[in-house]
């Protein structure tokens, strides 16, 4: 892991191509994660190379992040590697502070008041804006790109000039559990994210290709354009596309990656497998042995969240009740292991939660809520 993508991460200038790179390294041990978290509690400020002392950052960082008698290998090396990447990124000091230095001015950060049923819009200055607070009109500006919540609750980005200043910075797009969003990127495509999900995405699209960052849920329907494939990357997969419709699932506590070609072409890329998509299919890939697999399935199933609809077809029980927690906002607990039932068929999303646990009940599964905790017994 380059030193400089640790700090591009936690200023938040990665690329999609980076964010992809920097969470698998973050996922592949806990060493790695609490690596980060020590660097990310004593990074400070961004400097120019002119302002840069080496020896300064080495210091600070050594003394800082090094325990004082039993000094942990992975941290030194680590930071000995990529000292030299620091030049034009930053380095650590042993103080902390809650003011950020942009070059021309200094801004006290602003604490904003967020419920955990936010749809956040967090902008590439850090500044968060709750769209479901927001009326309908512009809602943000940056460089030259104007950011405007239309009547029917989405947002979409347009430019204000036709000149592009500097390199395109990033926003994310939070959409909680229980609740979904649409968003029309600056290239026009289209994006449902469905809930418990994030996109990360530039202010403009520049260069050769078109890229985010999906955690979740989300259906696309990319704008075409040839000369700029557009690609998805999500949990260390990579979806490449130059017009089309498609959904891709890729929660974190799923073990499975699911992407459903609708129309169009794509082509998927895990690790050392890639595969052609054909509209109509569907591909699997299984996060804990890397396998992919392709198969024809009913589209409608992937996109039926889009419809407001939960739909099952032969579904385990575990599946089931993951779908709930995100879209309930609840916590499921098992008493004794996971019924081996089936269920099949198609649910309201907008029923209580009480309606759609008796219909999924059965002679040997029941169900008792308390507050935001669902308790399964047999």
């Amino acid at each position: 892991m380059e030193f400089k993508i640790i700090i591009a991460k936690i200023n938040d200038t990665l690329s999609p191509e980076e964010e992809s790179i920097f969470d698998t390294w973050y996922k592949e041990s806990a060493s790695h994660r609490e690596y980060f978290e020590k660097v990310k509690e004593n990074y400070q400020i961004e400097i120019t190379e002119a302002e840069l002392d080496l020896n300064k950052a080495w210091q600070a960082v050594d003394k800082r992040i090094s325990p004082k008698k039993s000094r942990k290998s992975y941290y030194k090396y680590a930071i000995a590697a990529s000292v030299a990447l620091l030049l034009g990124i930053g380095y650590f000091t042993v103080t902390k502070t809650n003011v950020i230095d942009s070059g021309k001015e200094t801004i006290e950060t602003e604490e904003i008041i967020q419920n955990s049923n936010d749809i956040v819009l967090t902008l590439s200055d850090g500044s968060k804006v709750i769209l479901n607070d927001q009326k309908n009109g512009v809602v943000a500006s940056q460089q030259s790109v104007v950011i405007t919540k239309d009547k029917d609750g989405s947002i979409r980005y347009d430019e204000n000039n036709d000149q592009h200043t500097g390199k395109p910075t990033y926003n994310t797009l939070i959409t909680p559990n229980g609740k979904t969003f649409q968003i029309a990127l600056p290239d026009g495509t289209n994006v449902w994210m469905n809930a418990g999900s994030s996109l990360k995405y530039p202010t403009y699209f520049d260069g050769n290709e078109r890229s985010v960052v999906l955690t979740g849920e989300a259906y696309f329907e990319v704008s075409h354009n040839e000369k700029m494939p557009f690609k998805v990357f999500s949990n260390g997969q990579q979806v490449e596309v130059l017009g089309t419709h498609f959904n891709i699932r890729a929660y974190e506590n799923e073990p499975v990656l699911k992407t459903t070609l609708l129309e169009g072409k794509i082509k998927i890329t895990e690790g050392e497998n890639s595969s052609l998509v054909k509209p109509g299919q569907q591909v699997k890939v299984s996060l804990t042995n890397h396998s992919m697999k392709i198969a024809e399935v009913n589209i409608e199933l992937a996109i039926a969240w889009k419809n407001r609809l939960f739909y099952f077809e032969n579904a385990k029980y575990d599946e089931i009740m993951r779908e709930i927690e995100r879209w309930y906002d609840v916590k499921v607990i098992y008493k004794g292991k996971i019924p081996d039932e089936r269920f099949q068929g198609a649910i309201q999303k907008d029923l209580k939660l009480n309606q759609v646990l008796k219909m999924l009940e059965s002679k040997d599964v029941h169900f008792k809520v308390s507050g935001k905790e669902v308790l399964v017994t047999q």
